[in-house]
């Protein structure tokens, strides 16, 4: 009973945060859950790509009931809508008796009929299972994007990362695989929540000669924290970043160190950060109409990884709609307004 109350305790406190099988697809729908009476997301990012975009979506998967220690807890957190109710967890330890080290796949069902697609490399926060994730990944991906999910659920170093972009390399190389040639490897966006997000801002340290190491075509062309760890500095960061926190985020205060020893030190290439009224630690694991970072999310990824015109008027030019967005906290004087640095005023 101690262990029980300990565990549930670490995931309320701490969590954020497979399997690898063949491909085999699993088509997946693009029905989320309904929001909660609670509170729902706002404002104009979410209004515009908070909701699925063109594509079905495609997955290697797998999930199940939420039956251990931990994905009891998962149901315990969902019944109080502290996560999505839906939720459903992959087999991966410590929410099955699978190999924690794993990784996993999302991408446009049609992928067959498309040009090469850029891949987002996504890891979650410690103690997550990669189900969590579920509703945000599939949002990214109906938009055009080939998503890696790892997790080992641990995550505070970049090593999942750096594995997601070699399982990235394998698909595209492996002509059995669905996405044999079909993901763009020169344009890879690197994401990550809580642990996850401390551990993209470690990988976006990496010089270009280090990733030479893991594969000579990966070009990192955007990174997005999601209330990131603790255990990074911005002053090493090489590619264009956009950091976000929640405004009733307890476990990464977005006073802390997001702002004073991340976004502050970027000073080398362009950087964001905002902070979503409303939104909690869970936010990003929630059904999208309840998850603040949803819409703002697919218009970084959008920028960055399409090139969308549309999409970029959110981060570049002087009146840029993330400056004006009410999901966002706004304000002269308000330490945890919008704000971006010299590098990305110049864009």
């Amino acid at each position: 009973m101690k262990a029980s109350k300990l565990t549930l305790l670490l995931l309320l406190i701490f969590i954020s945060c497979n399997k690898s099988e063949d491909l085999n697809p699993i088509n997946s729908t693009n029905d989320y859950t309904k929001a909660s009476a609670i509170s729902s997301a706002f404002g104009t990012a979410n209004n515009q790509y908070g909701k699925p975009g063109p594509y079905e979506v495609a997955t290697n998967a797998v999930r199940g009931d939420c039956r251990q220690l931990f994905g009891i807890a998962s149901k315990v957190l969902a019944a109080i809508k502290l996560l999505d109710p839906e939720i459903r967890c992959s087999p991966a330890f410590p929410y099955g008796f699978e190999q924690n080290f794993s990784t996993e796949v999302f991408y446009p069902a049609d992928i067959q009929n498309l040009e090469k697609l850029p891949v987002i490399n996504f890891v979650g926060g410690i103690l997550s299972n990669q189900g969590h994730y579920d509703a945000l990944i599939k949002l990214w991906t109906s938009y055009g994007f080939v998503v890696i999910n790892s997790n080992n659920f641990i995550n505070t170093a970049p090593t999942m990362h750096i594995y997601g972009a070699i399982e990235a390399a394998k698909l595209n190389d492996n002509p059995k695989s669905p996405l044999y040639k079909k993901i763009d490897l020169s344009k890879m966006l690197i994401a990550g929540h809580s642990a996850g997000g401390g551990a993209s801002i470690l990988l976006s340290s990496l010089s270009q000669k280090t990733l030479n190491i893991i594969d000579p075509r990966i070009r990192i062309i955007g990174s997005f924290p999601i209330q990131p760890g603790p255990l990074a500095l911005g002053i090493t960061v090489k590619y264009p970043t956009f950091i976000t926190t929640g405004e009733l985020d307890l476990i990464v205060s977005p006073l802390g160190w997001p702002i004073l020893w991340q976004s502050n030190l970027i000073n080398h290439v362009p950087s964001w950060i905002a902070t979503a009224r409303y939104a909690t630690h869970f936010s990003p694991t929630l059904d999208l109409k309840r998850n603040e970072f949803a819409g703002i999310s697919v218009a970084w990824m959008l920028y960055r990884g399409q090139n969308d015109s549309t999409a970029s008027r959110y981060f570049l030019g002087s009146d840029y709609l993330l400056s004006s967005d009410p999901q966002f906290i706004q304000g002269i004087l308000n330490p945890l307004a919008v704000q971006r640095n010299k590098k990305a005023d110049k864009l």
